[in-house]
Protein backbone atom coordinates (compact mmCIF):
# COMPACT_ATOMS: atom_id res chain seq x y z
CA UNK A 1 0.00 0.00 0.00
CA UNK A 2 2.92 2.17 0.59
CA UNK A 3 3.71 2.17 -2.92
CA UNK A 4 0.74 3.35 -4.22
CA UNK A 5 0.61 6.37 -2.12
CA UNK A 6 4.20 7.15 -3.21
CA UNK A 7 2.77 6.34 -6.76
CA UNK A 8 -0.22 8.21 -6.01
CA UNK A 9 1.50 11.03 -4.28
CA UNK A 10 4.29 11.65 -6.84
CA UNK A 11 1.63 11.00 -9.86
CA UNK A 12 -0.66 14.09 -8.81
CA UNK A 13 1.83 16.09 -7.40
CA UNK A 14 3.34 16.29 -10.85
CA UNK A 15 0.22 16.24 -12.84
CA UNK A 16 -0.66 19.05 -10.16
CA UNK A 17 2.77 21.33 -10.79
CA UNK A 18 2.30 20.56 -15.35
CA UNK A 19 -1.27 21.65 -15.17
CA UNK A 20 -0.32 25.17 -13.45
CA UNK A 21 1.96 24.90 -16.15
CA UNK A 22 -0.30 24.46 -18.99
CA UNK A 23 -2.43 27.32 -17.49
CA UNK A 24 0.24 30.03 -16.74
CA UNK A 25 2.29 29.04 -20.57
CA UNK A 26 -1.12 30.52 -22.91
CA UNK A 27 0.47 33.76 -22.46
CA UNK A 28 3.61 32.32 -24.79
CA UNK A 29 3.51 33.48 -28.35
CA UNK A 30 0.87 31.25 -30.43
CA UNK A 31 2.46 33.52 -33.91
CA UNK A 32 5.73 34.96 -33.82
CA UNK A 33 7.60 37.15 -36.31
CA UNK A 34 10.24 35.68 -38.84
CA UNK A 35 13.11 36.77 -36.38
CA UNK A 36 11.21 35.36 -33.41
CA UNK A 37 9.49 38.23 -32.23
CA UNK A 38 6.15 37.22 -30.41
CA UNK A 39 3.13 38.92 -32.50
CA UNK A 40 -0.04 36.96 -31.02
CA UNK A 41 -0.06 35.06 -27.97
CA UNK A 42 -1.84 32.34 -27.11
CA UNK A 43 -4.61 34.43 -24.77
CA UNK A 44 -4.15 36.96 -27.46
CA UNK A 45 -5.53 34.24 -29.57
CA UNK A 46 -8.25 32.97 -27.95
CA UNK A 47 -9.92 36.11 -26.71
CA UNK A 48 -9.05 39.19 -28.75
CA UNK A 49 -9.96 37.53 -31.87
CA UNK A 50 -12.40 39.66 -33.64
CA UNK A 51 -8.82 42.10 -33.60
CA UNK A 52 -6.74 39.53 -34.76
CA UNK A 53 -8.78 38.39 -37.52
CA UNK A 54 -9.45 42.09 -39.18
CA UNK A 55 -5.56 42.09 -39.32
CA UNK A 56 -4.40 38.77 -40.74
CA UNK A 57 -6.58 38.71 -43.30
CA UNK A 58 -10.59 37.47 -44.86
CA UNK A 59 -9.48 33.91 -45.11
CA UNK A 60 -9.12 33.35 -40.99
CA UNK A 61 -11.31 30.86 -39.94
CA UNK A 62 -9.13 28.00 -39.44
CA UNK A 63 -7.25 30.68 -37.26
CA UNK A 64 -10.52 31.18 -35.76
CA UNK A 65 -10.82 27.56 -34.85
CA UNK A 66 -7.29 27.23 -33.95
CA UNK A 67 -8.16 29.56 -30.71
CA UNK A 68 -11.50 27.74 -30.36
CA UNK A 69 -9.34 24.86 -29.32
CA UNK A 70 -6.91 26.39 -27.38
CA UNK A 71 -10.26 27.82 -25.55
CA UNK A 72 -11.03 23.98 -24.53
CA UNK A 73 -7.56 23.17 -24.13
CA UNK A 74 -7.73 26.31 -21.33
CA UNK A 75 -10.77 25.10 -20.09
CA UNK A 76 -9.06 20.86 -19.61
CA UNK A 77 -5.86 22.38 -17.91
CA UNK A 78 -8.14 24.14 -15.31
CA UNK A 79 -9.96 20.99 -14.97
CA UNK A 80 -6.66 18.76 -14.76
CA UNK A 81 -5.74 21.47 -11.82
CA UNK A 82 -8.82 20.87 -9.68
CA UNK A 83 -8.69 17.21 -10.60
CA UNK A 84 -4.91 16.99 -9.42
CA UNK A 85 -5.34 18.31 -6.04
CA UNK A 86 -8.32 16.45 -5.25
CA UNK A 87 -6.30 13.59 -6.15
CA UNK A 88 -3.13 14.59 -4.35
CA UNK A 89 -5.03 15.39 -1.31
CA UNK A 90 -6.71 12.17 -1.26
CA UNK A 91 -3.25 10.28 -1.96
CA UNK A 92 -1.80 11.78 0.93
CA UNK A 93 -4.67 11.27 3.12
CA UNK A 94 -5.12 7.47 2.19
CA UNK A 95 -8.76 8.01 0.76
CA UNK A 96 -8.91 6.02 -2.31
CA UNK A 97 -12.33 7.61 -3.10
CA UNK A 98 -10.88 10.70 -3.89
CA UNK A 99 -8.48 8.87 -7.02
CA UNK A 100 -9.14 11.06 -9.78
CA UNK A 101 -6.70 9.15 -12.28
CA UNK A 102 -9.42 7.39 -15.21
CA UNK A 103 -10.31 11.47 -15.35
CA UNK A 104 -7.53 12.63 -15.76
CA UNK A 105 -6.18 10.20 -17.59
CA UNK A 106 -9.10 10.69 -20.05
CA UNK A 107 -8.45 14.58 -19.71
CA UNK A 108 -4.81 14.89 -20.68
CA UNK A 109 -5.10 12.81 -23.62
CA UNK A 110 -8.07 14.84 -24.80
CA UNK A 111 -5.57 18.35 -23.67
CA UNK A 112 -3.18 16.63 -25.89
CA UNK A 113 -5.50 15.80 -28.86
CA UNK A 114 -6.78 19.38 -28.89
CA UNK A 115 -3.29 20.99 -28.65
CA UNK A 116 -2.89 18.86 -32.02
CA UNK A 117 -5.68 19.77 -33.93
CA UNK A 118 -4.70 23.25 -32.57
CA UNK A 119 -1.73 23.51 -34.36
CA UNK A 120 -2.95 21.58 -37.49
CA UNK A 121 -5.67 24.14 -38.03
CA UNK A 122 -2.43 26.60 -37.81
CA UNK A 123 -0.76 24.74 -40.53
CA UNK A 124 -3.82 25.00 -42.49
CA UNK A 125 -4.34 28.78 -41.80
CA UNK A 126 -0.61 29.13 -43.07
CA UNK A 127 -1.40 27.46 -46.07
CA UNK A 128 -4.16 28.91 -47.29
CA UNK A 129 -3.42 32.60 -46.59
CA UNK A 130 0.08 32.03 -48.04
CA UNK A 131 1.66 33.87 -44.92
CA UNK A 132 5.64 33.99 -45.04
CA UNK A 133 5.69 36.82 -42.43
CA UNK A 134 4.67 35.06 -39.54
CA UNK A 135 5.73 31.77 -38.22
CA UNK A 136 4.53 29.55 -35.07
CA UNK A 137 4.73 30.23 -31.92
CA UNK A 138 6.82 28.16 -29.62
CA UNK A 139 3.88 28.56 -26.78
CA UNK A 140 1.63 26.01 -28.54
CA UNK A 141 4.53 23.49 -29.05
CA UNK A 142 5.33 23.86 -25.42
CA UNK A 143 1.41 23.00 -24.22
CA UNK A 144 2.06 20.16 -26.55
CA UNK A 145 4.89 18.95 -24.60
CA UNK A 146 2.95 19.62 -21.09
CA UNK A 147 0.13 17.84 -22.41
CA UNK A 148 2.44 14.70 -23.27
CA UNK A 149 4.18 14.93 -19.49
CA UNK A 150 0.45 15.44 -18.50
CA UNK A 151 -0.03 12.06 -19.69
CA UNK A 152 2.62 10.22 -18.12
CA UNK A 153 1.68 11.48 -14.71
CA UNK A 154 -1.66 10.84 -14.72
CA UNK A 155 -0.57 7.09 -15.79
CA UNK A 156 1.84 7.39 -12.54
CA UNK A 157 -1.02 7.95 -10.35
CA UNK A 158 -3.24 4.61 -9.05
CA UNK A 159 -6.63 4.15 -10.39
CA UNK A 160 -9.47 4.02 -7.07
CA UNK A 161 -10.22 0.02 -8.77
CA UNK A 162 -6.60 -0.81 -7.93
CA UNK A 163 -6.13 0.54 -4.83
CA UNK A 164 -9.57 -0.70 -3.38
CA UNK A 165 -8.48 -4.06 -4.71
CA UNK A 166 -5.02 -3.39 -3.12
CA UNK A 167 -6.79 -3.09 0.08
CA UNK A 168 -9.00 -5.93 -0.32
CA UNK A 169 -6.30 -8.28 -0.21
CA UNK A 170 -5.16 -7.12 3.00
Amino acid sequence: MRDLKIRGIVGNAILVLVSALMISFIFMPMLADNNGVQVYSIAESMFDMNNITQVLGDNSLYYILAGAFMIAYLIFSVALFVMGVVSLVGSCLDRPRLSLAIGTRALSLAAAVICSISIIFLVFYHQSNGIYSTTFGYGIFVELALSFIAIGSSFVAPTKAHLFKVLENM
